[in-house]
């Protein structure tokens, strides 16, 4: 059943430039219209028509002069420095707590994909808006947004969901946690490292060394254990 979900008025380009604008002010503090569409060096009413879509997500705050959000600060300076990965988790999350968007996901998945006629028809239809050039555009803007999350990809006009931000979680693993908190670069981590059997006429010996190593030498474990693996076999 089609609802009332206000689109993004503006191709995807546009509307970051409004976030941008927004989080030049101090989170919580209201900034007019004016204020906001000269950060961003643009028109009034195209960053008047982003607003109820950015309002949706929280990234700004409701009434008459909109305020940045502590969500939509971090997400404008984000963009601002570059942060790509920031920016990934800050739109994830932005998704994942808005009913309608995790709705589009999800019938991303239920199809198996779907083409992008397709899903912008479906994003029209599923939000109540009528169709025309800036609704159209909108729907666009969110299909964008899906693909900077990396919640989905688009090949040959095709649009198939991924599995949530690997990038992130892949990096995390890397480095074993020694506590169930955060870990930071004083931390120690114990490693066990197997070292080769040392064979007598009798009998073998298996030796098991643990390495309590901090994180900031964590890329330097791999040589070392080399180095000690060398030393050993040169023992006579």
């Amino acid at each position: 059943m089609a609802e009332n979900f206000k689109l993004p008025g503006s191709s995807y380009e546009e509307l970051i430039k409004i976030v941008k604008a927004y989080a030049t002010g101090k989170v919580g503090a209201p900034m007019s219209l004016e204020v906001v569409a000269q950060t961003a060096k643009m028109d009034k009413t195209i960053v008047s028509r982003n607003n109820g879509f950015l309002v949706q997500l929280t990234l700004i705050s409701e009434g008459n002069k909109k305020a940045p959000t502590q969500l939509g600060s971090d997400l404008g300076r984000a963009y601002s420095l570059n942060m790509n990965e920031e920016i990934i988790q800050i739109w994830q999350n932005a998704i994942e707590t808005n009913e309608f968007l995790t709705r589009m996901l999800s019938a991303i998945k239920i199809r198996n994909g779907m083409e992008r006629t397709e899903f912008v028809n479906h994003i029209l239809y599923s939000s109540g808006s009528s169709t025309n050039n800036n609704t159209r555009t909108g729907a666009s803007t969110i299909i964008e947004i899906y693909k900077v999350a990396q919640l989905i990809t688009e090949d040959d006009g095709k649009i198939i969901a991924t599995e949530r931000d690997t990038l992130v979680k892949n990096e995390d693993s890397r480095v074993p946690q020694s506590t169930m908190g955060e870990t930071n670069s004083t931390d120690v981590i114990s490693v066990p490292v197997p070292l080769p059997s040392v064979t007598t006429t009798h009998s073998s010996i298996s030796i098991n060394i643990n390495l309590d190593v901090s994180l900031e030498d964590f890329d330097l474990l791999n040589e070392k254990i080399k180095l000690l693996i060398k030393s050993l076999n040169e023992i006579d």
